[in-house]
């Protein structure tokens, strides 16, 4: 069997010192472009591996960063951890990947797993708002953190999120306009701060249009089968709703399917508006209306957070970076006169 090259392969194929080609390939010391390139050349020529294990030992940089999401299934997370990722391979990082499927206790148990490999740092999207400070509250010990999306408000740790409220409110604005003064807002739950900020934007473009209390909040759970079944529900309902406010785009394919379902057209029946963007929104007609989430923009932020904190900047305050959301107005929402014309001469009839 091959003997496995060593680090002393590595300088002796790059003509650098050893002492350089270990900075290279752990991180530990900047080193000039030139030499770096051709260590990395080295490195992959022989196929070198550091050894993690090793360094985690000697108490060094392991080159691991962990990441926590709620569900690596929705796309939204996916598209976050792919854009982590990539950073991450550009500065020289491993990432480790955990999935809590919303559940604390699963959570708890990740986090520890994670820990137990000398991770250097921890970019997270909680399972709930408080998961992450009861946890560094209990006194575990976790490397520099960042949130992301959610715990927004946690006093320990940098945080990364979105202007959900404005993103709320632009949106309701934007159905109001069309004339539609009956509106369903179809999300998981109310226990989830970024929820909560895209229904107070929704109320207060209805209060301010005259509107106030005319919103009717739908939660259907993190299912994508309940979801769709509690806005159906609400749909056949006497007085249904004339548009759909979806508050992320796992509601959002729940709202388009009940509305296919029950056979309505979009936007002639019912208008729909989701949030976050992504490819399938303009797979099939017609393309979604929806509220666009910076989601490279999440990466880049919490990345840039992380490294500075493992460099060892931790005298500076907490830090809150708040990114904004764009409406992209497209197929899904149109003017909402013929639908309440024609539930005004329903009305009439019976």
């Amino acid at each position: 069997m091959a003997k496995a090259p060593t680090i002393r392969d590595v300088a002796a194929r790059a003509g650098v010192s050893v002492a350089t080609a270990s900075n290279v390939a752990n991180g530990n010391r900047p080193v000039g472009e030139a030499s770096r390139k051709r260590v990395l050349a080295a490195i992959a020529e022989l196929g070198y591996q550091v050894d993690r294990a090793a360094s985690a030992l000697r108490g060094a940089s392991t080159r691991l960063v962990g990441m926590i999401v709620p569900d690596i299934t929705n796309v939204f997370f996916a598209s976050l951890i792919h854009g982590v990722e990539a950073l991450a391979e550009r500065d020289g990082y491993d990432l480790l990947l955990a999935s809590t499927s919303e559940d604390e206790a699963i959570e708890r148990r990740r986090l520890h797993a994670l820990v137990g490999r000398r991770i250097d740092g921890l970019i997270a999207v909680p399972a709930s708002d408080g998961s992450m400070a009861s946890l560094a509250a209990s006194g575990a010990r976790l490397p520099p953190t960042v949130l992301v999306d959610r715990g927004a408000e946690s006093p320990v740790f940098d945080t990364v999120r979105a202007d959900c409220e404005t993103g709320g409110y632009e949106a309701a604005r934007h159905l109001i306009a069309l004339g539609h003064r009956d509106l369903a807002m179809l999300a998981h739950s109310g226990h989830l701060q970024n929820m909560a900020e895209r229904i107070a934007g929704c109320r207060r473009a209805l209060g301010e249009a005259g509107l106030a209390g005319r919103e009717r909040v739908v939660y259907g759970g993190h299912d994508l089968e309940s979801l769709r079944g509690a806005i159906e529900t609400e749909l056949q309902r006497a007085g249904p709703p004339t548009a759909i406010l979806a508050l992320t785009n796992v509601c959002a394919l729940a709202a388009l399917k009940a509305a296919r379902g029950l056979g309505l057209d979009i936007p002639g029946d019912v208008s729909i508006v989701g949030f976050d963007d992504f490819d399938w929104m303009l797979a099939l007609r017609p393309y979604l209306t929806t509220v666009a989430q910076p989601v490279d923009d999440f990466a880049a932020s919490a990345w840039a957070l992380l490294m500075r904190r493992m460099a060892g900047d931790v005298a500076s305050p907490v830090e809150r970076i708040l990114l904004p959301c764009a409406l992209k107005v497209r197929e899904s929402t149109g003017t909402a006169r013929p639908r309440l014309e024609a539930f005004a001469e329903a009305q009439a009839r019976a």
